[in-house]
């Protein structure tokens, strides 16, 4: 059984559609092939497709190569007898490929080539129902509390509004200098140019000190204004002990090392919060230490809690005294605080 199965959904493949966008990671990850093969074995003793059970609340997350791992990995057997040997063969069948413009990181339109929409839908589903069941949440009746969403935009810092201009230099001319980093000069810069750029976009909008030494704190970045909100929401909800959650998947939690997390903590200490109810998931190191956790957040005891997607996304049973959760930036995958 395999819970969490989208974790598992890069799996190496081989197309012709090099050119392609969208279609993932043809390399996949050594995780997804050594369970391709526990299956396999299990399948191999006993002659029969299936062999594993996989549970996701997001089976397909962004990518239309999904559906064929998940195929790849439960239906063989299936899959041969439709003569289909490879994701080229499944995507002739199943998917349309076409061409449209879109706005690349430096805001200029290109022609892009991508997979964009399923055909033959009803056989396409007549097969994935063959193998899967599922339950939304009116079905079992799930207890939810009402939503309220706020997206808190700020104006960039003025190191961030320099670091713009610099990186839009950078994604057109391919300069590395043009950056003004201290970082030596990445081996691959030909061939991952703009995967480059995205991963300094992403950590420039996080915090400026992701990108090195030389630069500062502000009062105005992500780390202020974050523990600024936590604050407001600590002292607001200190007749019942609220509790918050802050999620980061960059810069996480760790020892002797500037991280954002250790960062906005120390600021929350200055403003005024315990140390000892302000903790991250990565110190809690054994189940029953997750566990010590979670039951502290439920009565109290511990008010802020920090942790990254993977860690605190999923199977956190701590929301009970819960009154926010934070993201410092956009998840890969979802995540849910139950």
């Amino acid at each position: 059984m395999s819970d969490l199965s989208h974790i598992f959904k890069n799996l190496m493949f081989q197309t012709r559609h090099s050119r392609v966008a969208g279609i993932g990671n043809t390399q996949g990850s050594q995780r997804a092939m050594n369970l391709l093969f526990a299956i396999r074995d299990i399948q191999l003793r006993t002659g029969r497709s299936l062999g594993a059970t996989f549970l996701s609340g997001t089976v397909v997350v962004n990518a239309l190569t999904e559906l064929y791992v998940m195929f790849k990995y439960l239906r063989p057997q299936e899959l041969q007898s439709q003569q289909i040997s490879c994701f080229d063969a499944w995507a002739a069948i199943f998917t349309q490929k076409s061409a449209d413009y879109e706005l690349n990181v430096t805001g200029k339109v290109k022609r892009k080539e991508r997979f964009r929409t399923y055909i033959k839908v009803p056989e396409l589903a007549m097969f994935l129902r063959e193998i899967t069941d599922y339950r939304t949440a009116d079905m079992i009746n799930l207890d939810v509390p009402e939503k309220n969403v706020r997206f808190l935009s700020h104006a960039p810092t003025i190191q961030q509004e320099e670091m713009i201009g610099r990186l839009m230099a950078f994604a057109g001319n391919g300069v590395w200098a043009d950056l003004g980093l201290d970082t030596p000069e990445p081996d691959n810069l030909d061939k991952a140019k703009m995967l480059i750029a995205t991963n300094v976009a992403r950590k420039m909008s996080l915090d400026m000190r992701l990108l090195g030494d030389k630069f500062t704190d502000d009062d105005n970045n992500k780390a202020s204004i974050c523990a600024r909100t936590v604050y407001d929401y600590y002292v607001r909800s200190s007749a019942n002990k609220g509790t918050q959650f802050i999620f980061s998947d960059l810069s996480t939690y760790k020892p002797n090392e500037w991280n954002i997390y250790s960062d906005i903590k120390q600021k929350l200490v200055r403003l005024g919060i315990p140390e000892n109810e302000i903790q991250f998931i990565q110190c809690a190191t054994t189940e029953s230490a997750r566990k010590r956790l979670f039951d502290d957040m439920n009565a109290g005891r511990v008010r802020v809690l920090f942790g990254s997607t993977t860690m605190l996304g999923t199977g956190v049973n701590a929301q009970q005294r819960a009154v926010a959760v934070h993201h410092l930036e956009v998840p890969w995958v979802r995540h849910e605080v139950a």
